[in-house]
């Protein structure tokens, strides 16, 4: 498999921070692997950024030195959070965690954050978004909304299965990126956005009122959504429009000091 060619130059591309996770397998020698899936690594490519994959490390120094390299953040899909990070005990329907994966992406988010770097959060990513901002999620759509449509239609469905719209507020960045107000979008989730965390105000919906995206209160540029727009990115110009906008927002940043973040 081959990625995309940069048009530009890569030494004026921004490093863009994507944190991964354990993979665990019999065949990878000693079973654990630091891993980011392929899908977001094109989709940052295609948009000529240059993604530095942060591995679940625990020492804060190494975390910082890692935070120190990059020039914006992208948040990725996942498992579920652990509801201990807002305050709840498990509910039924609530689905594998990940502690250690939950503390570097929560810890490295609240220090975007604080240094106002950009942020693109996509999937479980905009969930760790929004908890790292003190908000809370839906542990299981299907038995804590009962009126709420099907949202998680992986993996019976190809990933790129539009499954339902999406209304975008007028106004917002992301209405501006995409275009238009109202796209047909794919969605692979069963958590959801509940009380939208502090300095996030909520820029789309789907029909049944759940929360589809976020975005950060003032100039800071932080977009979050809940479907997968790197599963989109070619079939659909809006798509790669959002990964565009962001590497050129994290272009025109310089690089964080952690003296500043918390």
């Amino acid at each position: 498999m081959t990625y995309p060619e940069f048009a530009g130059s890569e030494a004026s591309a921004p490093v863009i921070g994507v944190p991964g996770y354990w993979h665990e397998s019999d065949a990878i020698l000693g079973r654990l692997a630091t891993a980011v899936p392929d899908s977001y690594l094109r989709a940052l490519l295609k948009a000529e950024g240059i993604p530095l994959i942060i591995p679940v490390v625990q020492p804060r120094r190494v975390l910082e030195t890692l935070f120190g390299m990059i020039d914006g953040l992208l948040l990725i899909g996942g498992p579920d959070l652990d509801p201990v990070h807002f305050h709840q005990s498990p509910a039924p329907g609530l689905r594998r965690v990940t502690p250690a994966r939950d503390v570097v992406e929560l810890q490295v988010t609240r220090w975007a954050l604080d240094a106002g770097l950009p942020i693109l959060a996509i999937c479980r990513g905009v969930q760790v978004l929004n908890v790292a901002a003190g908000g809370t999620l839906w542990q299981d759509i299907a038995t804590q909304i009962p009126k709420a449509a099907k949202h998680d239609y992986h993996p019976n469905f190809p990933e790129d299965y539009r499954a339902h719209t999406i209304k975008a507020l007028p106004g917002s960045r992301l209405a501006s990126i995409l275009g238009e107000e109202n796209i047909e979008v794919n969605s692979l989730h069963h958590q959801a956005l509940d009380r939208v965390g502090q300095g996030l105000y909520a820029t789309a919906f789907a029909p049944d009122g759940i929360i589809e995206a976020v975005e950060g209160v003032g100039a800071d540029w932080v977009v979050g959504v809940q479907w997968h727009p790197e599963w989109l990115i070619e079939s659909d110009h809006r798509m790669h429009a959002l990964f565009e906008t962001f590497r050129n927002v994290c272009a025109d940043r310089s690089r964080p000091a952690m003296q500043s973040a918390s």
